[in-house]
C-alpha cells in the first residue's frame, strides 16, 4: 500500500534504502483499520496492535510514495463516475449476452500505452478498467505507464483499436478531473512516451495475440513475441 504525498516539484525516485526510513500514516491507518475490522471489535488492545502491524509491514514491504500534485474538481469527478456507471452497466449487458449466447469467443491481451506518467492516475485508470467487466488487467509498467489487458470477444482489429481508446479516454478523464493545469495541457498535447525500452509500445495496429474458444480462454504470445 502506497502513501500519497502532495508535492511541488520533481523529486528523484525513492530508493529502497530510503522508502524504509520513510513513515506513511496513511498506509499505517488503513491497515490499522482493516485490523481493528477483522477483529470484530474496537479496544485499545486491537488499535495498538493494529498500528504496530502496520508498522511493520509497511517496514517490511516498503513501495514508493505516490506524488499528487492536482487539485480536485468536483463536477469533473462527477463526470468520471458517470461514465463508469454507463461503462459498467453496458458491459455487464455485454457479457451476460454472451454468457447466454453460442457464439465463439476471440478473446486478446493488448498493449496500451497511456500518456501520464504518473503513477497515481496509472493506479486510478487500471482500477476504473479492471471494475468493468469484459476486460482484465494482466499487468501494469510504472517505469513505461504501459497496460497490458485481457479483453473479451475481440472482433478485430477495430474492436482492439476502439478499445485502446476507451483505455485512453478514462485516463483523459481521471486528468482532468484530478491534475493540476500542467497535467492536463501535457496530456493534451500528447503526453510523455517511454522510448529506449523492451517494453517500448507497439505500432497502432499491434497486439500481443488473440484466440478462439468458448470461454476465457489463455492466450499465448506469437512466435518471436514475449508474454508480459
Amino acid at each position: 500500500m502506497t502513501d500519497i504525498r502532495t508535492a511541488t516539484a520533481p523529486q528523484e525516485p525513492e530508493s529502497p534504502r530510503r522508502r524504509r526510513r520513510v513513515l506513511q500514516p496513511r498506509a499505517v491507518a488503513t491497515i490499522a483499520l482493516a485490523w481493528v475490522l477483522l477483529w470484530d471489535r474496537l479496544t485499545w488492545g486491537n488499535v495498538v496492535n493494529g498500528v504496530l502491524v502496520g508498522l511493520l509491514v509497511t517496514y517490511a514491504f516498503p513501495l514508493p510514495s505516490i506524488e499528487f500534485q492536482g487539485r480536485l474538481r468536483p463536477h469533473r469527478v462527477l463526470l468520471l463516475i458517470a461514465h463508469f456507471l454507463v461503462d459498467l452497466v453496458g458491459a455487464s449487458w455485454q457479457v451476460m449476452r454472451l454468457a447466454f449466447g453460442r457464439r465463439r469467443l476471440r478473446n486478446a491481451v493488448i498493449e496500451v500505452q497511456l500518456r501520464s506518467r504518473s503513477d497515481f492516475y496509472l493506479t486510478l485508470t487500471a482500477e476504473l478498467v479492471a471494475l468493468v467487466p469484459g476486460s482484465v488487467v494482466v499487468d501494469a509498467r510504472r517505469s513505461t505507464s504501459v497496460l497490458y489487458l485481457h479483453l473479451l470477444d475481440v472482433t478485430g482489429e477495430s474492436a482492439i483499436e476502439a478499445q485502446r481508446a476507451h483505455v485512453l479516454a478514462i485516463e483523459r478523464r481521471v486528468v482532468r478531473a484530478l491534475g493540476s493545469r500542467e497535467e492536463i495541457a501535457a496530456l493534451e498535447a500528447g503526453g510523455p512516451r517511454a522510448t529506449g525500452s523492451a517494453s517500448a509500445p507497439r505500432g497502432a495496429g499491434d497486439h500481443l495475440d488473440a484466440t478462439e474458444g468458448p470461454g476465457l480462454d489463455d492466450t499465448s504470445p506469437r512466435d518471436g513475441e514475449e508474454r508480459p
